[in-house]
């Protein structure tokens, strides 16, 4: 009898994702909002020049911004800013500024101006979107 347990295939992505769940922000210029998303996929796919892979549903107002503004930040999260990895994921942007919401200190990206996270967090970046593929079309994957 194998130790293995049986995995819906809906489910079996869970067993690939190989990096931790990201924070996504985004700016708004023409109605002066911000965002901020939780995400599960992302991962490098270029080393020169660098580039990036996420994925944000096609119905997410994260999405909306990032290809109405063409920029995005990355964050890692923390062990700490995990209740705020859970919360932002729970509610849409669209209704309510989730760092007011939830107390999420903010500091200005130097180069694009983007809404970051460094406090509980690892790491963060400013992201270009680079133009459309197929995939983004298809598939909900967003290069920067």
């Amino acid at each position: 009898m194998s130790r293995f347990r049986h995995v819906e295939l809906q489910y079996a992505s869970r067993l690939l994702n190989h990096g931790p769940t990201i924070l996504i922000t985004s700016y708004d210029a023409p109605s002066q909002r911000r965002n901020v998303m939780a995400a599960a996929w992302s991962m490098p796919v270029e080393f020169a020049p660098p580039r990036l892979a996420i994925v944000v549903d096609k119905s997410a107002w994260t999405r909306e911004i990032i290809e109405r503004n063409g920029t995005f930040g990355i964050v890692v999260p923390g062990v700490e800013a995990a209740s705020w990895t859970y919360a932002v994921g729970s509610i849409s942007g669209r209704d309510e500024d989730k760092f007011n919401a939830y107390g999420i200190p903010v500091v200005q990206g130097p180069e694009l101006g983007l809404p970051l996270i460094e406090e509980k967090c690892l790491a963060w970046m400013e992201c270009r979107l680079l133009p459309a593929t197929a995939a983004q079309e298809q598939y909900d994957t967003l290069f920067g």
